[in-house]
């Protein structure tokens, strides 16, 4: 009893305690502020496209940051097959298209990108995710979205363990079915999975 009445002598409960919120406001007049200041400016009907089936990993994400510099929206690459950490660490709005699959930590640490993978996707697609969307038209690996903060990340087929796993905001939307520990440590956001929950 005495120490209850020891912190009301020592103003503890005076105190207004509230809790935190990521709800943000946007002003129109303020659009140039939704960017980077170092990010390219770029046209989305400047469109592009390259053969990747004979260039390295670094190589292929050096010509996507090229033809984003020479202002071009809309870049297409053929034939990414299944290498891996393609399209990271793009903070720059840009409608990027690979036609095939992509291999471990593909698109991760994305801020604005709208990306559409043609083929399947292995372990951590679109990791740490800012903002953009990430459609891939067939089945993604384990950690599918892992730790992203917002964003539309949707796998039309089936998606491996841990889908979402340390999520803290944006949507994930799997199409089929899921694997063992979805959502597991998730904080924020949304998840949608419109097949089997095999993680039960």
């Amino acid at each position: 009893m005495g120490s209850v009445t020891t912190s009301h002598d020592m103003g503890l409960h005076e105190e207004q305690l509230a809790g935190r919120t990521q709800q943000m406001y946007f002003s129109a007049s303020e659009e140039e502020n939704y960017t980077y200041p170092w990010a390219y400016e770029v046209d989305y009907d400047k469109s592009a496209e390259f053969d990747a089936a004979d260039m390295g990993i670094s190589e292929i994400n050096l010509k996507i940051r090229e033809l984003m510099k020479s202002g071009h929206g809309t870049i297409t690459v053929q034939n990414p097959r299944a290498k891996h950490s393609l399209g990271v660490g793009i903070l720059n709005r840009l409608n990027l298209k690979f036609e095939g699959s992509l291999g471990y930590f593909g698109c991760g640490l994305i801020d604005g990108p709208n990306v559409h993978i043609t083929g399947r996707v292995g372990w951590s697609c679109a990791e740490n995710m800012m903002a953009g969307t990430v459609v891939i038209e067939k089945n993604a690996g384990s950690l599918f979205g892992a730790a992203i903060r917002g964003g539309d990340l949707v796998c039309k087929g089936q998606a491996g363990a841990r889908v979402g796993i340390d999520q803290k905001g944006g949507t994930i939307i799997v199409g089929d079915s899921v694997g063992a520990f979805t959502g597991f440590m998730m904080q924020r956001g949304r998840m949608i999975i419109l097949g089997d929950d095999r993680s039960r």
